[in-house]
Order: structure tokens, then sequence, then C-alpha cells
């Protein structure tokens, strides 16, 4: 059982973290707002949305499942590493390759195209640093992410100001997301083998089978977390990537203005996942305690994002002029039903975590795909008419089915706890 002042440890450790890149990429945000205006923030965000997903793809779910089995097993992770770093290779270099080659199809826009295949190299450095990431939340030593997340980002402001007062645009600051990027990996890379590297006698490296069937094994055991993994790329970044197809950047601008406040209030919350899920694992065997756990973060997790969501509403308007400017004034409403989404979003997200405790995954994965078909349904039929409000009015729906789908599953809970009692 984890220990309270490790579980609470931990968190304050991603709250950190996750306050100190919210702060610096919402203030990224205002400085290319600023900068660009409108447009420019739509471009910036859409190559992001379409990075981020594909990202998820060739992380194909490893990130999660080191998490966990490692936890569980710590005498795992060097052919877990050795595996991973194949897999990375193969499908992140694909990947990144066909999201190059097909930037030219799926937008119109040149500006959009161009931004796209610069961060195309994301697609790759994202997973590849998610690997130390997860190793580190496994041994719940969550102390180098603060300080590799928040050093990116300090960074790529400065330099980012620094493109903006040469008179660079969009593109200059997406080169420079992905340079940070790639110099995060290095440092995270730097940082495993400092402290964090376990070095094995030469017989137990023989008696390894080999990298090829270990490889392929652990991607099918990894395969329900990829589709995860996908399906929740896809269901955070389709709105933008579907608002600047049925609209135009203008109001993808409008919409990630309004998201950075809501990815804000979601920075406290994320801290508590981070920390959640490896608790949560190492107290499968104990189902009461798993529960007892779990109640304790809802009801926290339940008046904390109710504080947030009511001060961001009424707050909307101010927030938006003070930070961004005057021209994003008719972002208000799209910031005040995004913010009333915030609380059926985390808690979804809480109890997406207790199913993967108890290895519900694809329980899991039948209703993100789900609700997901329901979000491109809603957002077909909400965006041409309403713009950027269109993507929040779906996600408040989207998110408020799939909590309920999620929240009274009574005959999976008795499953898992069945599962769980005899193992």
């Amino acid at each position: 059982m984890p220990k309270p002042n490790h579980l609470r440890r931990n968190t304050f450790a991603l709250l950190i973290s996750n306050s100190g890149s919210a702060l610096l990429s919402f203030g990224l945000s205002v400085l290319i707002g600023r900068a660009l205006g409108e447009d420019g923030l739509g471009v910036y965000a859409t190559a992001l949305a379409w990075a981020f997903p594909i990202s998820m793809v060739a992380d194909f779910g490893l990130g999660t499942l080191i998490t966990r089995d490692v936890a569980q097993e710590p005498d795992s992770e060097t052919a877990y590493l050795r595996s991973v770093v194949s897999a990375r290779v193969v499908i992140g270099g694909g990947s990144m390759l066909i999201l190059w080659l097909a930037a030219p199809f799926v937008s119109g826009n040149v500006a959009v195209v161009q931004a796209i295949q610069i961060s195309a190299p994301l697609v790759l450095i994202l997973p590849f640093f998610g690997v130390f990431t997860a190793i580190f939340r496994a041994r719940q030593a969550m102390w180098p992410i603060p300080w590799l997340n928040m050093g990116m980002l300090v960074v790529q402001v400065v330099l980012t100001t620094l493109v903006f007062l040469a008179g660079g645009g969009v593109a200059g600051a997406l080169v420079v997301n992905t340079l940070t990027s790639t110099g995060q990996l290095i440092v995270a890379y730097g940082m495993y083998q400092r402290w964090f590297v376990v070095k094995q006698p030469r017989a137990a490296a023989i008696r390894q089978p080999s990298l090829a069937d270990y490889t392929r094994a652990l991607l099918k055991r990894a395969w329900p977390f990829a589709l995860a993994a996908i399906l929740a790329a896809l269901q955070a970044r389709l709105g933008i990537i579907l608002l600047e197809q049925l609209s135009d950047t203008h109001e993808v601008g409008l919409y990630a203005a309004a998201s950075r406040f809501v990815e804000a209030g979601r920075m406290i919350p994320n801290a508590i996942f981070g920390a959640l899920l490896p608790a949560l694992v190492s107290l499968t065997a104990r189902p009461a305690a798993v529960d007892r756990l779990f109640s304790r973060a809802t009801l926290g997790l339940s008046v904390l994002s109710g504080t947030t969501g009511l001060v961001l509403i009424l707050l909307a308007t101010p927030l938006l002029i003070t930070t961004f400017g005057e021209d994003f004034q008719p972002a208000t409403p799209v910031l005040q039903i995004g913010a009333l989404a915030l609380l059926p979003a985390l808690l979804r997200g809480l109890r997406t975590l207790y199913w993967y405790a108890l290895g519900q995954e694809q329980f899991v994965n039948r209703i993100t795909a789900g609700t997901l078909i329901l979000q491109i349904i809603l957002m077909f039929q909400l965006i041409p008419q309403f713009g950027a409000l269109g993507v929040v009015i779906a996600t408040l729906i989207v998110e408020s089915v799939g909590l309920i789908l999620l929240w009274f599953s009574v005959g999976t809970r008795s499953k898992s706890r069945d599962r769980t009692e005899t193992t």
C-alpha cells in the first residue's frame, strides 16, 4: 500500500509541474495571440491539434502500460525500455513521415500546411519523452517532471519572444516549439542515465527473449491503452481540427484562447491523476482501500472543479480582454460553456483511472468510442451554425454522457471486484 506522504509528495510535485506548465503555456498563448492575432493563434493551435493525436498513435499506449506494470514489477523496467525504444523508432518515425506527406491534403490553408510540417517531428519526440516520464511515475519519483516541463517552457517562451521581436511569425514559433521539445527529451534521457538507470548483470540480459518477440508481445498487451490514448487525443483535439475544416482559423483562435483558461483549471486535477494511477494500482488487491481512496479523490475533485468552473463563468469577459485583448471578447460564451463542461470532464477522467486500475481498459474504450462518434455527429451539426461555440456545446454534452456511462456501470464493477478478490 502506498504511504499517504508518498501520494501527497507525488501529487505536490505534479501540481508544481502542472501549475507552472499551465501558467507558462498560457503566457505563450497570450504572446502568440497578442503578436499574431486570432488567425495566427488559430494556425498554431491547428498544427498542434494534428501533431498531438498522431503522437498518441506513436505512443501506442506504452507509456501507460509502463507506469502500471513497472509500478507492480520494477524488475521489468530494462526489458520494457529496450522494447519501447524499438517500437518508438518504427511507429513514431513512420507516423511522422505520414503526417509530413499528408499535410497538403488535410488543409487548404498554406500557412496551416507549413505549420503541420514544421510540427511533424513532435510525433516522434513526444512519445520518446513519455518513456522517461512513465518510468519516473512508475518509480513514484515525480521530482524530475516539474524541472523538465517548466524548464522547457521557460526556454520556449523566451525564444518565441525573440522570434517575434525579430519579425518572425507562426512558423518561427513552431520551430522553437520543436527544438525546445527536442532539448527536453535530451535532458530527460540524461536524468534517467544519471539517477534512474538499472544496470543488470550480463547473464540476466542473455536470458531475455529476443527484442522482436518481446516487442510484439508488449505491443499486443499495450493495444487497449493505445486505443484509449488515441480516442482520448481525438476527443481533445477533434474540435480544433473540425473547426478549421468547417469554419476558419479565426474561430480556431477564439476557441484556443478560451481553452487556455479551461486547461489552466485542469492543472491541479491532472496532478492528482498523475499520482493517483500508480497508487490505485498498488491497492488493487484490496478493493475496499481502492474505493476509499477513490471516494476521497472524487469529493475533493468535485469541489475544486466546481469552484474553478464557477469563477471562470463569472469572470470570462474580463479575463479574455485583460489577457488576449479586445479582439478576443467574442470568445466569452465559448469560455463559459467550456468552464461548465469542466466538472463532468474531470470526473469522467477520474472514473477512467478507476477502471484502468481494475484492468477494465476495454470497457473504457467502448464508452470512449461511442462518445467520440456522438461528438463527431454533434460537431458536424453545430460548428457550421455556431462556430467555436458549437465545439464547446458538443463537448459539454459528450462529457456528461461519458460520465454517466462510466459511473453507473454496476455490472462491470462487480466483475472487477470478483476478479481482484480471486487474484
